[in-house]
């Protein structure tokens, strides 16, 4: 019998959130659409033109558990008949606390195995803690890797692009992160680094690699969503701006990847969207340019500007809670290293919510932690963190707090002395201060689900463990990530060491008619 072809949507909502819309059925992509997240440190921008299309969506696709993905507040909106698929991981708890929210169909994915719902096929690669999800619909593929792929250690990408591709070997549409998430490189400071220069080489660093997935996978069109969101404390509005414009991405690939490409780059913005193939540009934010949705933040923003930029000084009883509460958790978490580690941890906190004796100096003595609150870092202090003291505690009392500190832009690093980042102490201070889950203290209450998660995934387990052993202590060493030279190095040297063109913004600029952000 004759099968009418029903049309494909495909729209834009906001952050990392797309819709895919066939046959009046709606499937809703890591929904986060109103609200903040990271403690009020991620602020939704641009925002929705248009949440209808999540709200009444049939089937929610959750990636991964980083609050701009899976976010609490956006769920809560969403009518709860909805069939949520998340990746399948070894800790228990997700399907509850979504069962807590509200939803009754919630399907735990195994990588590689492909899931339907009506005439549409899901199917979710998980590396890590987080997943590419591929979706086909109407005869179409779309690859969504989200912020997957996009600073993992380059022999797992290169496993999960080919991995990919040999199961898909026409791919429509592509989704891809654009931007970076999370304090390094850019709240990490040492002397001679030029921050927003490195900034500037690091957001070019995640634009190369989605024109490599993009020369990788060839699709007929390729989306680098915004980064969708912006930070208001004053101490990181600098790092609004120095995102790489999507306006170069087809000229960028073009000289630097493939000259004759026929893969289409749209621009996408909240409220655009693709019928088929065609693109719908319908969004009010194309009336400006990138810059200025992310640097005129004053009229969108003025009140939350005033909120985060607002805090209330700690109270010494509330400190001597805090000191308690690292105590435990800096028992806890030293013993991840070894013991030669701990010689090495010798730093100092600067709470700058706190008045009085504003500082923490942190040593190990036979092997427990020493922490002490004076009126300033001591001189044999590795490195200095600086932090709001209420963060720091509010960390301390989440399962992964921790994001707080490292996705959240929460701190400043001062490091002094560059073996000290040779040895990845940034790591291990910052890690000893915060809250994560820590295996060992939780395998055996979840055996039977470790056990499930590396039967069925087999060859992406074992490779990350292959790799979580290899560079235990060299993080992010191979090949061009070394954490060091995007301290140490200057611009010339990282574009080397990265394999990255050197940039000519005047050029680009005189081409496009507009500024891209240069300080």
């Amino acid at each position: 019998m004759f099968r009418y072809k029903y049309f494909m949507k495909l729209f834009y909502i906001s952050h990392s959130c797309f819709v895919i819309e066939s046959n009046q059925t709606r499937l809703a992509f890591d929904p986060w659409i109103t609200s903040t997240a990271y403690n009020k440190q991620w602020y939704l921008h641009p925002k929705p033109v248009d949440i209808s299309a999540v709200v009444n969506a049939d089937v929610v696709l959750i990636s991964h558990g980083h609050e701009d993905h899976f976010n609490s507040e956006s769920l809560q909106l969403i009518q709860k008949r909805a069939h949520v698929f998340v990746p399948f991981n070894w800790r228990k708890g997700i399907v509850s606390y979504l069962n807590h929210l509200g939803f009754e169909e919630v399907t735990e994915t195994i990588s590689f195995r492909k899931y339907t719902y009506k005439n549409i096929h899901i199917t979710y690669i998980a590396y890590s803690l987080e997943s590419v999800i591929v979706v086909e619909c109407e005869g179409m593929v779309i690859v969504n890797i989200n912020d997957a792929l996009n600073s993992n250690h380059e022999t797992a990408v290169d496993f999960l692009l080919r991995e990919i591709k040999s199961r898909w070997k026409k791919i429509d549409f592509l989704l891809s992160g654009w931007s970076g998430a999370g304090y390094f490189p850019n709240k990490v400071h040492f002397k001679g680094k030029d921050d927003w220069e490195v900034a500037r080489i690091r957001e070019q660093y995640f634009a190369d690699n989605f024109c490599r997935f993009t020369k990788y996978f060839q699709p007929e069109i390729a989306i680098a969503f915004a980064p969708g969101f912006v930070l208001l404390h004053n101490e990181n509005r600098w790092i609004n701006e120095i995102k790489f414009p999507r306006e170069i991405v087809e000229t960028y690939y073009r000289e630097n990847f493939d000259s004759q490409t026929t893969t289409q780059f749209p621009i996408t913005f909240p409220g655009d969207y693709f019928v088929d193939k065609s693109f719908v540009k319908v969004s009010p934010y194309h009336s400006k340019s990138e810059k200025e949705i992310y640097k005129n933040l004053e009229l969108d923003f003025k009140n939350d500007i005033v909120e985060a930029n607002h805090f209330e000084y700690m109270r010494d009883d509330e400190i001597n809670i805090l000191e308690n509460k690292l105590h435990y958790w800096m028992n806890k978490n030293i013993t991840l290293y070894p013991i030669e580690v701990k010689s090495d941890v010798v730093f100092s906190i600067r709470m700058t919510d706190v008045l009085e004796r504003p500082y923490l100096n942190i040593k190990f003595e036979s092997s427990r932690p020493v922490i002490s609150r004076s009126n300033s870092p001591k001189a044999n202090d590795r490195l200095l963190i600086e932090i709001r003291a209420r963060l720091l505690s509010l960390n301390l009392d989440k399962d992964w707090g921790g994001d707080l500190l490292s996705i959240g832009y929460g701190i400043n690093i001062t490091v002094f002395e560059e073996l000290s980042l040779e040895k990845n102490l940034d790591i291990v201070c910052v890690r000893l201060i915060s809250r994560f889950p820590i295996f060992k203290d939780d395998y055996l209450a979840n055996f039977p689900r470790l056990l499930k998660y590396y039967l069925s995934n087999r060859s992406i387990s074992n490779l990350w463990m292959k790799q979580k052993l290899k560079l235990r202590p060299y993080v992010n060493k191979y090949p061009f990530n070394e954490r060091d030279h995007w301290i140490t190095y200057n611009k010339c040297e990282l574009c080397k060491v990265c394999r990255l063109p050197e940039m000519d913004f005047a050029k680009m600029e005189k081409a496009l008619g507009t500024t891209l952000g240069l300080p």
